[in-house]
């Protein structure tokens, strides 16, 4: 199999897992909650109507509509209307990461408005009583020594592999990709450190449901922690010795792989048929 050939198949595969697989499981856990938790029975859920919820999914669909036909008119064009898509391979490199971006773009849009709805939940909650943990929420319980260890290490390798492919003499472009690294693993633990010690963001989830989100965030955390590290430094490589082929195909499978260890696993772990909705219910009064 040719080298096009891949390229164009590992593309493919982010159009559709991207913005259609799971773009369409998202959608599909909306509408079970809409049609099996009702405004009417269901009052704590709904903080804002349920219309504006079916406007947003309706958005959500849309935007995901638009970058599939963005994605597959970009396919054609360099399949059957460029004569030799080797001439575009400067573009062409870092097309898919920065596609990728703009994919993720309505899922961010969709966990701020998550944000925000959560934050409405709290702000409606009537309940005077709260139940206290008698477990105390520490960190190993909910993270391996093992894996934040595996990170760090793998941080630092990095920082030491930037800096031997530059000479130890520090340049722009591994100043920005040091820079950049350290800022996101101090915004996970940031993240991390507030699901571990802070407010429930959900003010009726249990503490079996809260444990496990705790858990599913520092390992979704530490692993893409991991995998950005490993993926410059493959960007690193591929850039140093120009293999620009192979550049388009780490950029590509980055965010594929991404996206499978994150919204994937998310859709995976949390199966909402299993999630408990009663807590949702309208209070019974005497």
């Amino acid at each position: 199999m040719s080298m096009s050939i891949i390229i164009l198949l590992v593309v493919i595969s982010q159009v559709w897992l991207l913005s259609y697989f799971y773009p369409k499981q998202v959608v599909k856990r909306i509408n079970f909650v809409l049609n099996n938790c009702p405004e009417k029975d269901y009052p704590k859920l709904y903080p804002v109507p349920s219309e504006r919820i079916k406007t947003i999914k309706l958005v959500y669909q849309m935007l995901n509509y638009l970058f599939i036909l963005f994605g597959a008119g970009l396919i054609i064009y360099f399949t059957y209307v460029v004569p030799d898509y080797r001439q575009y391979i400067n573009i062409l490199d870092d097309l898919p990461l920065l596609f990728g971006i703009v994919q993720f773009m309505p899922l961010f849009i969709l966990e701020l408005l998550g944000y925000k709805h959560l934050k409405l939940m709290r702000q409606k909650n009537t309940q005077t009583s709260r139940k206290a943990e008698l477990q105390p929420r520490l960190l190993f319980n909910f993270v391996s020594r093992f894996h934040l260890v595996l990170a760090g290490l793998t941080y630092i390798s990095f920082i030491i592999y930037e800096l031997f492919l530059c000479n130890f003499n520090l340049n722009f472009d591994a100043s920005i990709k040091i820079g950049t690294l350290t800022l996101v693993n101090i915004l996970f633990i940031a993240i991390g450190m507030a699901n571990l010690y802070g407010k429930k963001r959900d003010p009726y989830q249990g503490t079996e449901e809260r444990n496990k989100q705790t858990k599913f965030v520092f390992e979704s955390f530490v692993f893409i922690s991991i995998f950005m590290t490993i993926y410059l430094m493959m960007h690193s490589w591929a850039n140093i010795y120009e293999l620009n082929n192979l550049e388009v195909l780490i950029n590509s499978l980055y965010f594929q792989v991404l996206a499978l260890f994150s919204i994937g696993a998310l859709l995976g772990r949390f199966k909402i048929s299993e999630m408990n909705f009663d807590v949702y219910k309208a209070d019974i009064t005497a």
